[in-house]
């Protein structure tokens, strides 16, 4: 009696006779039908603020090299349910277009697959989040810098103003600025953020500050408050030497509600200055 020969697996798709089978077929029937990369199918768009530049990811600035990372995993995970075990991504600027180049090793059905390929990225461009309060002229407090019994000086408004910008961080911004006779006010985008400026300034400059806020609506069932900053910078000490005009003039004594009593370095004569004139005094 002829006895049978032992049963083998073989692919139904192509006849070849093989030990593993994925998905009922050969390993290699099993990968000609997954294409990776298909410039025609992968919509890769990045959100880009037309103002300041900026890349996002929803409401969160990233790079442009994280958010084409991130927007290419998202488009490899709905392609194929395979885990993605290396992507590299090299980008491409050109005048009118940027263009992706990548490389993708992934695992599918226990099946390793590599593969290199060329997409184009888009860009959906309009106004981010802090730039659209900006535009808007959004605040939420005021910085209001001044001095005790007298007109702040132009450098003292300058050093003020130089301070303010360089304590903002990422998510601060500064809308408005107004120049008065009396000093300086700064529209400031958050509470904690006219909070650094009023320190920093205090801290360099010296004085004191003090805020107070106000009730100015409601959102999503909270009360939203706007806040004043009241900076003070110091009166002058006994001694101080100042500048007005051409002359050099040392400070005697501040004189409340009134202005400053000085005396002319080189000629010893009284010299007193109304309140409104102490703002062009300049240190020597």
């Amino acid at each position: 009696m002829k006895m049978k020969g032992k049963w083998t697996k073989f692919c139904p798709k192509c006849g070849k006779t093989t030990d593993e089978l994925f998905e009922s077929v050969c390993k290699e029937c099993f990968t000609a039908g997954i294409n990776l990369i298909d410039p025609e199918q992968m919509n890769v768009t990045i959100s880009k603020c037309k103002h300041c530049g900026g890349y996002f990811k929803g409401k969160e600035r990233t790079s442009i090299e994280d958010a084409v990372v991130d927007s290419v995993r998202k488009e490899l995970k709905r392609k194929c349910s395979g885990k993605i075990n290396e992507l590299k991504i090299d980008l491409i600027a050109e005048e009118d277009r940027t263009r992706a180049v990548l490389n993708v090793r992934t695992e599918i059905k226990g099946v390793e697959l590599e593969e290199t390929g060329e997409i184009e990225v888009f860009f959906n461009t309009g106004l981010c989040e802090t730039c659209n309060r900006i535009a808007s002229g959004y605040y939420a407090g005021i910085v209001q810098i001044r001095a005790d019994d007298r007109f702040p000086m132009e450098e003292e408004i300058a050093l003020a103003e130089k301070i303010a910008y360089s304590v903002l961080d990422k998510s601060d911004f500064i809308s408005k600025e107004t120049t008065l006779k009396e000093g300086l006010d700064i529209y400031v985008s958050s509470i904690d953020c006219g909070r650094k400026i009023s320190r920093g300034i205090v801290d360099r400059i010296g004085g004191s500050f003090s805020e107070s806020s106000k009730l100015y609506g409601r959102k999503d069932g909270r009360n939203i408050y706007r806040v004043s900053f009241s900076v003070r910078l110091p009166e002058f000490k006994e001694g101080t030497v100042l500048r007005i005009g051409d002359k050099t003039i040392s400070v005697v004594r501040m004189i409340k509600g009134k202005g400053i009593e000085c005396v002319d370095v080189n000629t010893h004569e009284r010299v007193l200055l109304r309140k409104q004139e102490t703002k062009k005094l300049k240190f020597q």
